[in-house]
């Protein structure tokens, strides 16, 4: 086996030939490893691992990683529980929170990193924290796990939208109320007051049309405009 006959495939290319005690030596410095394509100087390219190679590779000293169905999940799971606790916060107080969406996913993804490697495995790096979905997706392929805490963040994700969506247009109804009742006195010489405001209608972003009812059952037309955290009402006369 001393002649120079082996030949190891990497980024497209064919390198060699070395010979067997290279291939141990390129083996030793993970320049290649168990599941290199390499060519022994006879029949077709295969898989480091099933050559003669095999028994230089480098056993793990340790135990061996825990199995898929003893990982620690319950980081994972507390990403979808922020996603659509996050969702039903913005919902109630109609203020956006995204920032503080990227702070907790970061630090769910760093525990959970360092979890999977005590537990003796590759893990996705920290940084896809930004992108959560492809963060759980790259775990569920690294562990070969079931994807349901991915389909339970995409669940998550679109309630925490429609919530928001929601939450938004129900604090810009409650704020443009009172700006209804100021009109109304000021330009129109009326008592009446707002008692609540409907919006009906997106006509466009930040521009709506909507409905205010009075205290004196009446209801009129306004138009609601949303410039920055600025809101404008426009009432016609009726």
């Amino acid at each position: 086996m001393s002649d120079a006959s082996w030949y190891y495939a990497l980024n497209g290319s064919r390198n060699g030939p070395f010979t067997f005690e290279q291939m141990q030596g390129f083996l030793n410095t993970s320049t290649i490893s168990a599941d290199t394509k390499v060519w022994s100087g006879e029949g077709d390219w295969v898989s480091l691992k099933d050559t003669d190679l095999s028994q230089s590779i480098q056993r793990p000293s340790g135990p061996p990683p825990l199995a898929a169905t003893e990982i620690d999940n319950r980081f994972v799971w507390a990403l979808v529980a922020v996603q659509l606790t996050g969702g039903i916060v913005e919902y109630l107080s109609g203020i956006s929170i995204w920032w503080a969406f990227l702070i907790f996913n970061v630090g769910l993804c760093v525990f959970d990193e360092k979890r999977l490697k005590a537990a003796g495995h590759l893990a996705p790096q920290s940084f896809w924290a930004v992108l959560v979905p492809v963060y759980l997706w790259k775990r569920a392929m690294l562990l070969n796990q079931n994807k349901n805490y991915f389909y339970g963040w995409l669940a998550a994700f679109a309630v925490s939208v429609l919530l928001g969506m929601v939450g938004g247009e129900s604090a810009l109804e409650d704020a443009a109320c009172p700006l209804v009742t100021e009109i109304i006195h000021k330009q129109f010489y009326q008592s009446s007051s707002c008692i609540a405001v409907t919006i009906d209608e997106k006509l466009k972003s930040g521009l709506y049309r909507a409905s205010a009812t009075l205290d004196n059952g009446n209801d009129i037309n306004i138009t609601i405009e949303k410039k920055g955290k600025q809101i404008y009402v426009r009432v016609p006369q009726q």
